[in-house]
């Protein structure tokens, strides 16, 4: 780049080199700030170094001075506070969907937010406690392709794979055939680590949720589809509800009416929502009604886990269902524990 054009920019890098390597506790001082620039082509005078800086205050960067015999600048206030890069952090490590390669990745360049010096500090402070990673690399490329359909309305193929007991992924299969999903995008939701796509499938008149990072061979078809009712619904928020606390079972949702001891409560404001009503039902207990879907196998899962400690006051349908769930395990263990 030749020396005109590089005089051109010398704002636009006198304020990345304050974004990148300056803090309150990091301050660089005026020699440096000009070797800095003299390192990348850059002529600069001290004098039209503090003209510089006066501009950048004067168009609203937070660039603080402090006065010596040798000034010394760093850029108070960033694009995201320290928390919310801390945040940031800690949601992508705990993110499954991503590998152990995009995470790496990821990481390091939301540290950078905060600056050099500060990206050391936070990347040595960011802790994973042994987080499950996917091996699908391909995750974020998806992702754009899904979002490039959502956006023009145009359906998406792929192939849906699962791990099987040699722990090797493979497709789903018909007929003796890998399957081919043909699917009406509606939106991605993120729940619980892992990433979804929420579509129409036209095949069961019906909409489904399918983890991202399980979905191969994802192409955006050429092939447009018009509004449906599914859609209407997602953005009234239906679907939003039969998203619950259980995971992506997409289904239609009932209330659910269930008996819990006191030292239950927490347990349901965790799950359900601070704003859960709980109703004292004598004997150390109360009664709460919750809009789930009675179906989901994770909420079934969830209950039995209780024991007798949880009683399911209605539906009678879902009572009849954990009955025979309870006798299926029974009759397992039965011969081995006589």
């Amino acid at each position: 780049m030749a020396k005109s054009e590089n005089q051109k920019i010398k704002l636009l890098k006198i304020y990345d080199i304050l974004r990148t390597e300056s803090d309150k506790d990091h301050q660089i001082d005026t020699n440096t700030l000009l070797e800095r620039l003299r390192e990348i082509g850059i002529r600069c005078e001290r004098k039209a170094l503090k003209s510089d800086i006066d501009l950048l205050k004067a168009y609203g960067y937070k660039v603080r001075a402090t006065r010596s015999r040798q000034n010394t600048y760093y850029l108070e206030t960033r694009d995201l506070s320290l928390p919310a890069i801390r945040f940031l952090l800690d949601a992508t490590q705990s993110a499954a969907f991503l590998s152990k390669t995009q995470t790496t990745q990821i990481v390091s360049d939301i540290a950078m937010l905060a600056g050099t010096n500060k990206a050391e500090v936070l990347h040595a402070n960011v802790l994973c406690f042994d987080k499950i990673k996917h091996s699908n690399d391909e995750v974020l490329q998806i992702i754009v392709q899904l979002d490039r359909a959502i956006e023009h309305r145009q359906k998406v193929s792929f192939e849906y794979h699962l791990l099987g007991v040699n722990g090797k992924s493979k497709p789903k299969t018909e007929n003796g055939q890998i399957k081919k999903y043909n699917v009406e995008p509606l939106a991605m939701a993120y729940h619980g680590g892992y990433y979804y796509l929420i579509a129409f499938y036209e095949k069961y008149r019906d909409v489904a949720s399918y983890r991202i990072d399980r979905m191969r061979e994802v192409k955006v078809e050429k092939e447009s589809f018009p509004p449906n009712r599914y859609e209407a619904q997602f953005k009234n928020g239906e679907l939003k509800n039969s998203m619950n606390a259980f995971g992506m079972w997409v289904g239609k949702t009932e209330r659910v009416t269930m008996r819990l001891l006191n030292e239950h409560a927490g347990d349901i404001f965790d799950k359900f929502g601070e704003a859960t009503k709980l109703y004292p039902d004598g004997d150390g207990k109360f009664f709460v009604m919750v809009e789930v879907n009675p179906q989901d196998p994770v909420f079934l899962g969830w209950c039995m886990s209780y024991g007798d400690e949880l009683e399911i006051l209605s539906p009678r349908g879902l009572q009849e269902t954990l009955l025979e769930r309870a006798e299926q395990i029974r009759a397992m263990y039965s011969d081995s524990i006589k």
